[in-house]
This record gives C-alpha cells, structure tokens and sequence, in this order.
C-alpha cells in the first residue's frame, strides 16, 4: 500500500448524491462526499466530487489559499475544458461519513489550477479514492458505493 494511503475500515459505505446549485441557479445531483483538507495547523471541510473520468486529484486555488499548500512544482492537465496549468502541493486529505473518518490520504499530491474558479469543488479522481475502494456508482438511485478494494 503506498504511503499516502491509509484505510480505517473495509464495511461498504454508501453515500447519497448531494445537490449543487450550478452558476445559473439550477440544481443538479452529483457523487460528491464530504471531506476535510488540512495542512499544519489549518483545517476546512467541505465536498468532493468522486470522478471516475479524472486521473489526478483537484483542489480548487481558493482552498489551497485558504490552507496555505506550498507549491511543489508546476504541471499541465487536460480536462474536458481542454489544456490548463496547475501547480502540484500536498494537503491531508481525509473522507468524512459523519464525523467519522472512513479513510486519510496523508500529505498527498493535487493539482491546483492556476485559474480562480476552474473547478467549483475539490475533485478525487484515480489517483486517490479508486486505489483504496471499489467505487459503485448507482445513478439511478443516485448513490455511490465505496467498499474495500480487494488485493
């Protein structure tokens, strides 16, 4: 297991689709579950969409402002927007079901977008959330399932 990963349980947890108001005031339903990021004495909760389409993890510029994330070295991504540029810091990061963290990625590599705005949540994508749980998405009754990757 890398060092970055660490599991508290194995059981399946389910998770319902949370609303997000888009930009123009409607609303839609997405797999997003609540997180906490922290670096040295900061901490913020907030949601994370979990996207089966992204091979990196996001952290909006604003959050990592906010949490003071040192910059590591900057990189390019290509999205469904297309090409941007990002810069590469480490934040803790752990996945909340209520209070209880259900697991911690511990001074983990994001992308940060150098643009305000280019992402409205942090994003976990392959590299985090798909190497520790097999992730089912039940869109239909807009749920997402995490259960413990097998070996």
């Amino acid at each position: 297991m890398s060092p970055f990963f660490r599991r508290k349980r194995r059981a399946a947890i389910t998770y319902r689709y949370l609303s997000y108001e888009l930009p123009n005031g409607s609303t839609i339903r997405l797999p997003l579950v609540p997180v906490r990021l922290s670096h040295n004495q900061e901490s913020l909760s907030t949601i994370a969409l979990v996207d089966s389409g992204s091979t990196t993890t996001f952290v909006p510029l604003e959050i990592a402002e906010i949490l003071s994330l040192p910059i590591e070295q900057q990189e390019e991504a290509i999205g469904a927007g297309g090409t941007f540029q990002n810069t590469v810091r480490k934040v803790d990061i752990a996945i909340l079901k209520g209070n209880t963290v259900i697991t911690h990625f511990e001074d983990f590599p994001v992308y940060v977008p150098l643009d305000e705005g280019r992402i409205p949540y942090v994003v976990l994508g392959r590299d985090s959330i798909f190497r520790v749980f097999d992730v089912t998405f039940r869109e239909n009754k807009q749920r997402i399932i995490l259960r413990g990757a097998k070996k």
